[in-house]
């Protein structure tokens, strides 16, 4: 095993056991990312306002949020420390996300807490907290600066089906293609 499968196994096995993490989202309002609540799974978006591959991927974040709206909580997580809620809130209005929760994790709490690496780069957390998935959306993109002309593979939501069926998810574990997410600072 590779040192990151390691280390992805042991946030895994820390999470499974770990207090729900509460964060304020966008609006003031006390919220749970990582807590499915009463419904099959919660997705967490890691996007930012300036990666244009996490831009690109802003109508395909909203179809899926709409489709598993009733089986998944989703938020939208934004890990740059330096954003402003302003320019979180005009990134909600921009990009066309409207009432979608939306997380400023400054702290990289959910960064942390999940092993997002990239934006866009998607999380999926079942009803009993554990994460089941991490990785792309889907392969639109084939790399850096090379998208397909058609979406083959559809992992983020094989993902979801495979949790509202109360199946294992078959891949766990994809690369995302993006935008690096910068470690925080030492303070």
């Amino acid at each position: 095993m590779s040192l990151w499968t390691n280390t992805f196994a042991l946030l895994l096995a820390l999470n499974a056991g770990a207090a729900p993490l509460s964060l304020k989202d966008v609006r003031g309002r006390p919220v749970q990312p990582m807590e499915a609540a009463t419904k099959k799974a919660a997705i967490l978006f890691f996007i930012t306002t300036d990666c244009p591959i996490a831009n690109k991927f802003a109508p395909q974040i909203q179809k899926l949020a709409a489709r598993y709206a009733p089986h998944a909580r989703c938020t939208l997580v934004y890990p740059d420390p330096d954003l402003t809620g302003a320019a979180i809130q005009k990134h909600l209005v921009d990009f066309g996300y409207g009432k979608l929760t939306a997380v400023h994790d400054h702290d990289h709490r959910l960064v942390l807490a999940t092993g997002a690496e990239v934006t866009p780069e998607a999380v999926v957390v079942d009803a009993r907290g554990r994460i089941v998935y991490r990785g792309r959306i889907n392969n639109y993109y084939a790399d850096f600066g090379k998208p397909r002309r058609v979406i083959t593979v559809h992992d983020l939501r094989d993902a979801l089906d495979a949790v509202i069926a109360g199946k294992p998810v078959a891949r766990p574990r994809t690369e995302a293609i993006g935008c690096y997410i910068t470690p925080l600072k030492s303070r």
